[in-house]
């Protein structure tokens, strides 16, 4: 009984070191156990500048401390040509994740991101980091905005 329990932790514990989850596309919360969510401000940003509709455009993902795991997930639009230690998934639609692909410590993530031709307003991105497989912070919210920088929410 004693090695199931003690194999079932091992197992637990390296969970997810291949990216996000599909169960995380519903609220953007690791299924980490146990987990700490931190509901401090986010030593995360998403940077990027303003976004013109169906330009591709480069978003970074970086902090003041290296983190192992994240997921974005935009309310329209996709991601394009996942950089090395991503992976592009579908929650709702096409493309419309990225989560990292292994759980090497990183500063910064930059990614390609395209708008909808038809994009008006701001377009949210759903941003979780994972700084260690215990340690992760709520789900926060950008808005990239039509004119003018990106916003948190």
């Amino acid at each position: 009984m004693l090695a199931l329990v003690l194999l079932s932790l091992v197992v637990g514990s390296q969970a997810f070191h291949s990216g996000a989850p599909r169960q995380a596309c519903s609220s953007g919360a690791p299924s980490h156990y146990p987990g700490q969510v931190q509901f401090t401000d986010m030593p995360y940003a998403l940077t990027g500048g303003a976004y013109s509709p169906g330009q591709p455009m480069q978003l970074t993902l970086s902090g003041d401390r290296p983190f192992r795991g994240f997921q974005i997930k935009t309310s329209e639009g996709a991601f394009l040509n996942a950089p090395a230690g991503t992976q592009l998934f579908q929650c709702d639609n096409y493309a419309d994740t990225i989560t990292h692909s292994d759980s090497t410590d990183k500063t910064s993530v930059t990614f390609t991101y395209v708008p909808p031709t038809n994009a008006f307003g701001p377009i949210n991105m759903r941003v979780t980091v994972v700084q260690s497989y215990d340690v992760y912070w709520r789900p926060k919210f950008f808005f990239l905005q039509e004119n003018g920088d990106i916003i948190t929410g």
